[in-house]
């Protein structure tokens, strides 16, 4: 899959990214990346990806068209001025609705782990906090219950709704970093266990983005593909 360009205004793009693609270069081993792809389409423009994406999380990106607007867009990301919602995946049944309020930092800051981008919850570190509703759970035939979540970050912290959800028990369906031994992803990263049903990307879509420009409400849905 490509990615696509959902919303084209003079001065933002909203993007669907797919799954699997880099939103930007993480090393020079010429990985071609969304920023990469966006350049291909508009390559007389200045772009600025406002919000990111990881790897495996599919769904909407905000990118700002030419350096002024991408300052305006910075800072109202800042400010908490650009909503953003998720749908996940997760195991297990989880409360109807909840906010997650527990601070998130780099564990291997804290404490020995393997996985350098590793979070996790450890008190008086930097605030985050996830809002979330249960939409439906249902009972898979390999995996047991799972749930569908739609989730609202009000921080914007690394990893924070996979952190997140882990500590309440609840980890992403698929997810190799968070509720799974460390192993898991440090094999896969090596390339020693193959990709195959079993190991598909973490359930985790990025799939409303809303805000106010020019005194107009921008908003902008997608269902998970």
């Amino acid at each position: 899959m490509t990615p696509a360009v959902i919303s084209e205004e003079q001065d933002f793009l909203i993007v669907d990214k797919p799954a699997g693609w880099l939103v930007h270069p993480t090393r020079p081993d010429g990985t071609f990346t969304l920023i990469d792809w966006l350049r291909d389409q508009y390559p007389d423009e200045f772009l600025s990806l406002i919000s990111r994406l990881d790897r495996e999380t599919s769904g909407l990106l905000l990118v700002g068209r030419g350096k002024d607007n991408a300052s305006l867009f910075g800072k109202m990301q800042q400010r908490r001025e650009i909503q953003k919602s998720y749908l996940a995946l997760v195991h297990g049944r989880p409360p109807e609705s909840g906010i997650i309020d527990q601070p998130l930092d780099r564990l291997g800051k804290h404490r020995p782990s393997q996985i350098y981008v590793r979070q996790a919850v450890i008190p008086d570190t930097y605030p985050a906090q996830t809002e979330y509703r249960t939409v439906e759970t249902r009972t898979h035939p390999t995996i047991g219950e799972i749930s569908l979540v739609e989730t609202t970050p009000k921080t914007g912290r690394l990893h924070q709704i996979r952190a997140h959800f882990e500590h309440i028990g609840y980890p992403v369906v698929h997810d190799k970093i968070y509720g799974q031994h460390d192993i898991v992803f440090l094999n896969y990263i090596d390339k020693a266990i193959k990709v195959d049903k079993e190991m598909a990307r973490h359930s985790l879509h990025s799939s409303k983005i809303s805000f106010i420009w020019m005194n107009s409400t921008i908003s902008c849905e997608i269902p998970i593909p």
